[in-house]
């Protein structure tokens, strides 16, 4: 039983992570109906960049690089806009596209070196149960962003003008919503909340340029088996993928670990076909 509980609540800490990636597809998917499948090369490169750097001031820098790689998707969404692409499944696959270029130049210029920085070491045992600090650290972090993104999404007038972009982009713009600027923000922040994600990453297990694929997924996981709608939803969808890849680990193998996030998502669309349909774009 201590093994069981264990397993849950590392899942759950671990999930915090997905969560973080979760937040910016939720966000997005609120404003312009797509989803940005280069999330996890945000994460690598904020977390290649700390690394090198080292200290606060290489936090920064991550960070500030993820928001880069952020923009560079912002714009090839605002040129793919302007030559008349309305698809949001087109954009989603630009996403992947330049998380395949980001992996690459990582390759290139760092090689095939794992990045790893270890801030808070220590652990707590409680009742023969150990929980690493920096993972208590992680959780407090993508709950309090959490839930300030389900604030403003659900309860300001920044939500509503996000949320009017993406169920009427024509009648937003007549109504003097910035859509295009409102969109291109949102692509920025989602940028920064991965970046976040890949920093927490770096100071807890680590990570290499084989990463953004298995991320990504797991975000997307995170993001779709509550409801892709809401970020608070997010939260929880990351600490259920966390505690399921959590448990297959434990009790199965690691290689069932690594299928989870795929089983998450088929499962999810195929029980849920009207999300399948709203990810495609089918409606708002």
């Amino acid at each position: 039983m201590i093994h069981f509980v264990e397993y849950v609540l590392r899942g759950a800490l671990a999930g915090a992570i997905y969560a973080l990636l979760a937040a910016p597809m939720s966000l997005l998917f609120a404003t312009a109906r797509t989803i940005d499948f280069a999330v996890g090369a945000y994460a690598l490169i904020a977390a290649a960049v700390a690394a090198t750097i080292g200290g606060i001031a290489g936090a920064e820098a991550g960070l500030a690089a993820a928001m880069l790689s952020a923009a560079i998707m912002s714009l090839i969404f605002v040129g793919l806009k302007r030559l008349g692409c309305e698809d949001g499944i087109v954009f989603a696959l630009a996403s992947f596209g330049l998380s395949a270029v980001i992996e690459s130049f990582v390759l290139w210029y760092w090689g095939a070196r794992s990045f790893i920085v270890s801030y808070v070491a220590a652990s707590w045992s409680l009742g023969g149960i150990r929980l690493d600090q920096q993972g208590l650290c992680n959780l407090l972090i993508a709950a309090i962003v959490v839930v300030i993104l389900h604030v403003v999404v659900r309860h300001s007038s920044l939500g509503r003008m996000m949320r009017a972009s993406a169920a009427n982009a024509v009648g937003a713009t007549l109504a003097a919503i910035p859509v295009e600027g409102l969109q291109m923000g949102v692509y920025l922040a989602g940028g920064l909340l991965a970046g976040l994600a890949g920093l927490l990453v770096l100071y807890s297990a680590g990570i290499d340029f084989t990463a953004p694929l298995g991320l990504t997924l797991s975000g997307f996981g995170a993001a779709i088996v509550f409801g892709v709608g809401s970020p608070l939803r997010c939260l929880f969808g990351g600490i259920a993928m966390g505690v399921a890849q959590a448990l297959a680990s434990g009790y199965l193998s690691e290689a069932l670990s690594a299928m989870t996030p795929f089983l998450f998502i088929l499962l999810v669309l195929s029980m849920r076909p009207a999300d399948t349909e709203a990810l495609a774009g089918g409606r708002p």
